[in-house]
C-alpha cells in the first residue's frame, strides 16, 4: 500500500496539503469543514443511517439463511453496535451548522464507524461459510465504499482500505493455500481497489479544498477590493479638504523639471520654506541620488504610482533630510504632475547606521566580527600588487578554561586577547573575532618571511602575556595558521585564504599547537 499513499506525491500537492489531500493545518481543515458542513453532513446523514441499517439488515439476512449460531449473535451485536454510532452520526448530522468544538468528535464517530465494520467483515468472513468469490466481491464493495462514499475528514481512514485488505489476504492464503488463481486475483484485485481508492479519494478531497479555498479566497478579495472602492470613493471626496490640513508633508511636483506647484502646510515645515511661493525644486541628492530620481520620474511617466522610496531632499536652506517618497501621476492644472507624500526617516536612517557599525562589531572583544571583517577586508584585497597574508589564530584548549574557571573567566581572557590583538597588530591591519575562540588577521606585507614573523611575534606574545582574571593569572598559547597571497587571486580570494589559513591551523593542531603553519595560494 506504499505505492498507493506516494501516488500522491508530495512535490505534485499544493503547499498546505498532506498526501491524503486534506490540510495540514487544524484551522484550516476545520475552517474546510464548516463552510462545507451541508455537504458533509448530508453524506453523514446517509452513512449512518443506510449505512447502520445495511448493516443489521445483513445480519437479519444471515440469521435467517444459516439459522441460530451463536457466532452470528456475536457478530450481530458487533452490527448493531455500528447501528449504533451510525445513529450518533445521523444525530450530529441534524444541526444546521457545526462549531469548531464538535468537529474533532464528530471526525472520530465517523472514523469509529468506519473502523468498526473491518473486525465485522472480518470475522464473519472467517467463521459463516461462504465461496471465496463471494467473500472477495463483499471486501471489494466495502474497500470502494470506505474510498469513495465516505466523506473524507481524516487522513487516517485511508488506511482503513489496506487494515482490511491484508488480513482478509492472510484469511485467503490460509483458507485456499493451493488455489494460487484464487490467490493471485485477489491479491491483484484489491491492489488495485486500494491503489485506485486511495488515488482517487486524496484527489478529491485535495480538489474540494483546493476549490473551497479559491472561493474562499475569492470572496475575500472582493470583500477587500470593495472595501478600498468604497474608501478611495469617500477618500476622493475629502481629498481636497484634507490637503491642505494633512499632518504629513505633501507636493504637488511638475513632471519636466520637479517644480513644486503646490505643497500643504507640513511640506512647507518640513522644507523649512519661508515663503511657498519660492520652494526650491525637489530633486534627489546623495548616493544613487539621480537613478532614484529617473526611477521616480519614469515610472510616473509610465502612470505608475510608486512605492516609498529612500531619497535625500534639499531644504530651502540646503540642509539635506532623508526621506521615504511615495507617488502618484495626476494631472494638475493641465500639466503632467506627481502627488508626492514625504516621510521623515533622518533619525531612523542615523539609527540605521549606527545598527550597522554594531552589526560588524563583536560585542566583548571590541573587535569587527565575520561580517565586519569580510566588509574591511575588502579595500586591501582591491590592491592587487600587494602580497597579503591570513592568520587564524585558535586558543589552545581554551574549553578548559571554561569547564575549570566558568564562562565569566573565558570571557574575561577573550577580551584580554581582543585588546591583546588591537595593540599587537598595526592599524592598516584587519584584525576581528571569528566566531568562539578563534580570531583572524588580514595582514598587507612584503614578503613571506615578514608574514611568518608576525605570526611568530604573535604566537609567543600570547605564551607570555600574564591574563589576569577574576580566578588570578592564567596562562594560554595560540595555534595559528598561516595562507600567503603574492598575486591577486580573483572574486573569491578571501575564502581561499581562509580555506588555506584553516588548513594551516589544523596542521599546527595536530602537530602539538603552540605553533605557527602556513600554506602560500598559487597563482
Amino acid at each position: 500500500m506504499p505505492s498507493s499513499a506516494t501516488s500522491v506525491s508530495t512535490s505534485a500537492r499544493p503547499e498546505g496539503l498532506t498526501a491524503a489531500g486534506v490540510f495540514a493545518d487544524p484551522q484550516l481543515e476545520n475552517g474546510y469543514v464548516r463552510a462545507n458542513w451541508p455537504a458533509i453532513r448530508a453524506r453523514l446523514r446517509a452513512v449512518g443511517l443506510y449505512g447502520g441499517a445495511a448493516f443489521v439488515l445483513t445480519g437479519l439476512v444471515d440469521i435467517a439463511a444459516i439459522g441460530v449460531v451463536p457466532i452470528l449473535w456475536v457478530i450481530m451485536a458487533s452490527r448493531l453496535a455500528i447501528a449504533g454510532v451510525g445513529w450518533i452520526l445521523v444525530r450530529s448530522s441534524l444541526r444546521a451548522s457545526i462549531p469548531v468544538e464538535r468537529i474533532p468528535a464528530v471526525r472520530g464517530q465517523l472514523f469509529v464507524f468506519e473502523l468498526l465494520a473491518l473486525p465485522i467483515i472480518l470475522l464473519e468472513v472467517w467463521t459463516v461459510p461462504g465461496s471465496a468469490a463471494l467473500d472477495t466481491t463483499s471486501v471489494l464493495l466495502l474497500v470502494f465504499a470506505l474510498y469513495a462514499f465516505v466523506p473524507l475528514l481524516s487522513g487516517s481512514s485511508l488506511w482503513l482500505g489496506p487494515l482490511l485488505s491484508l488480513p482478509f489476504m492472510g484469511m485467503v492464503v490460509a483458507g485456499h493455500p493451493n488455489d494460487l488463481r484464487l490467490i493471485a486475483t485477489t491479491t491483484v484485485l484489491l491492489g488495485i481497489a486500494n491503489r485506485m481508492g486511495w488515488h482517487l479519494a486524496a484527489a478529491h478531497a485535495r480538489q474540494l479544498r483546493l476549490a473551497w479555498a479559491d472561493r474562499d479566497a475569492l470572496q475575500k478579495e472582493v470583500a477587500e477590493r470593495r472595501s478600498v472602492q468604497g474608501v478611495l470613493e469617500q477618500g476622493e471626496s475629502q481629498a481636497r479638504l484634507l490637503f491642505e490640513d494633512a499632518p504629513v508633508p505633501m507636493m504637488v511636483l511638475r513632471l519636466r523639471d520637479g517644480a513644486i506647484m503646490r505643497s500643504n502646510q507640513a511640506a512647507q515645515a518640513f522644507l523649512d520654506a519661508v515663503d511657498p511661493a519660492r520652494l526650491p525644486p525637489v530633486l534627489p541628492d546623495g548616493n544613487g541620488g539621480s537613478r532614484r530620481r529617473d526611477q521616480l520620474f519614469s515610472r510616473a511617466v509610465d502612470s505608475q504610482s510608486l512605492s516609498p522610496i529612500e531619497l535625500q531632499l534639499h531644504t530651502s536652506q540646503g540642509a539635506l533630510r532623508d526621506t521615504l517618497a511615495s507617488a502618484q501621476p495626476i494631472a494638475y492644472e493641465g500639466q503632467q504632475c506627481l502627488l508626492v507624500a514625504l516621510t521623515d526617516v533622518s533619525d531612523l536612517k542615523a539609527l540605521q547606521r549606527q545598527l550597522q557599525d554594531q552589526s560588524e562589531q563583536d560585542a566583548l572583544t571590541r573587535l569587527p566580527n565575520r561580517r565586519g571583517f569580510n566588509a574591511r577586508a575588502r579595500a586591501l584585497l582591491e590592491n592587487e600588487g600587494q602580497a597579503l597574508a591570513l592568520l587564524m589564530a585558535d586558543l589552545d584548549h581554551f574549553k578548559r578554561v571554561n569547564d575549570t574557571y566558568g564562562h565569566r573567566v573565558g570571557d574575561e581572557m577573550l577580551a584580554q586577547i581582543g585588546a591583546l590583538l588591537g595593540t599587537h597588530m598595526r592599524q592598516a591591519d584587519v584584525v576581528a573575532r571569528f566566531g568562539g575562540e578563534e580570531f583572524v588577521a588580514l595582514l598587507a606585507i612584503d614578503n613571506a618571511e615578514a608574514a611568518l614573523d608576525a605570526a611568530e611575534r604573535l604566537r609567543s606574545y600570547v605564551e607570555l602575556h600574564p591574563f589576569a582574571t577574576s580566578a588570578g593569572v592564567l596562562r594560554l598559547s595560540v595555534s595559528i595558521g598561516l595562507s600567503l597571497r603574492e598575486s591577486a587571486g580573483g572574486a573569491g580570494e578571501l575564502t581561499a585564504l581562509l580555506e588555506a589559513a584553516d588548513e594551516a591551523l589544523y596542521r599546527a593542531k595536530h602537530a602539538g599547537r603552540n605553533r605557527v603553519e602556513f600554506k602560500l595560494l598559487s597563482s
